[in-house]
């Protein structure tokens, strides 16, 4: 799958005239590499991923080199992950077939990608600046790390670099999951809807939130999760309505909404769901919020396809609550891409126009609040497929009354 990946960089670059892309997200490098298990939150990496047809690959041996089919072509890229020596052993053992060249010199990281480039550079190739690219998200110290290297090679070398500011570029790309990707993804849901079933006779009157919440995410690991997708979030009563509430020392009461949003992350890749349940019997009030979150839900999940927008999903859920007496109770965007980060592309949200495509992983989490009363939130995640939406999450829907 790596080297699909590379290929899809590599045809996005062609067709930018850029010979380089610098990547400096982790999870990027992760989804570019394709190695399991062994970048952590840290953003301790970044990767070179230089053109076949620039001067640099060309012109000179690369060190590292990837052959991969695209079309008829056979082409060769050069693939460079600068990294440190917590990471580089481990690193090394996954790659196996040697198609990255791994450096881990105890070094300032930006100098040491420039005085690496530099000996790349075959002697007459210096006449035209060398494109890179690179994220507009880069951090400004990063930023400023990386001119002044630039500067000084282009002074002692009299060559010189061009940054291309590009956004979000293999976000972008790491949008359209492929195969592996999707399994992964429902492996880590499948963790997911055991925690929930679990919490399902675990939930009591009495609990705080936080010990439901460790409840949680303890039984997540203990049933295979490497951690939790994010920090969960356990909400009863009135901290409900709050749609990114912490689990807190308040103590679950009889007749409290408890919202539970959560997720596992198994082999790099999240899942994120959220249920909503009543501690003992629903009163017509609760009901009410209920159904119009799951009509909405419900409504959007049978129209997501390729071509359709998210505006086109989140107007659809807000006119529905709204004709369930709960307009402007919805009061966050509807869904986001889920993968190797728990927040990617697409959105469904205000204002986004962008079409949806096979091979998109979205959440549907439309939601009722009411200040000091209490909130709803159903949330599953899934593929986009020519047919339709393919849901990852297999826990009920319905109203459930413990």
């Amino acid at each position: 799958m790596s080297e699909q990946r590379i290929c899809r960089l590599l045809d996005t670059l062609e067709e930018k005239r850029i010979d380089a892309y610098l990547a400096t997200r982790t999870a990027d490098i992760r989804w570019l590499t394709d190695f399991s298990g062994v970048f952590d939150e840290e953003q301790a990496h970044l990767a070179l991923i230089l053109r076949p047809a620039s001067r640099v690959v060309s012109g000179a041996a690369s060190g590292a080199v990837l052959g991969a089919a695209s079309g008829a072509a056979s082409r060769a890229a050069g693939l460079l992950l600068f990294t440190d020596t917590r990471y580089s052993a481990a690193l090394r053992a996954l790659n196996r077939s040697e198609r990255w060249r791994i450096l881990d010199e105890r070094r300032p990281r930006f100098a040491y990608v420039v005085d690496t480039l530099k000996t790349m550079l075959p002697a007459g190739t210096r006449a035209k600046p060398l494109r890179i690219g690179i994220e507009s998200s880069l951090r400004l110290d990063a930023y400023r790390a990386l001119s002044e290297a630039l500067d000084k090679l282009d002074k002692q070398e009299q060559l010189f670099v061009e940054l291309v500011e590009l956004s979000d570029l293999v976000m972008g790309l790491r949008a359209k999951k492929d195969d592996a990707e999707i399994e992964h993804l429902k492996a880590a849901q499948a963790l997911t809807d055991a925690a929930f079933s679990h919490m399902l006779g675990f939930l009591e009157v009495g609990l705080t939130e936080r010990e439901a919440a460790t409840e949680l995410e303890f039984f997540m690991r203990r049933a295979g999760a490497d951690g939790v997708a994010f920090a969960s979030i356990v909400a009863s009563g009135p901290n409900s309505a709050l749609p990114h509430a912490l689990p807190g020392k308040r103590v679950i009461e009889r007749g409290d909404f408890v919202l539970m949003d959560f997720g596992a992350r198994l082999d790099d890749y999240r899942s994120d769901m959220t249920r909503t349940v009543v501690m003992g019997a629903a009163d017509e009030q609760q009901r009410a919020m209920y159904e119009a979150v799951l009509a909405a839900q419900s409504a959007v999940v049978a129209m997501l396809a390729p071509g359709v927008s998210g505006l086109e999903a989140q107007n659809v859920a807000e006119a529905i609550i709204g004709e369930h007496g709960f307009e402007g109770a919805f009061t966050h965007s509807l869904g986001h891409g889920v993968g190797i980060d728990i927040h990617e592309l697409p959105q469904l949200a205000p204002k986004v126009t962008t079409a949806l495509e096979t091979g998109n992983v979205i959440t549907v989490e439309p939601g009722v609040y009411l200040e000091g009363v209490g909130g709803v939130r159903i949330e599953d995640y899934g593929v986009i497929t020519e047919h339709g939406f393919d849901p990852f999450t297999h826990s009920p829907h319905e109203l459930i009354e413990l």
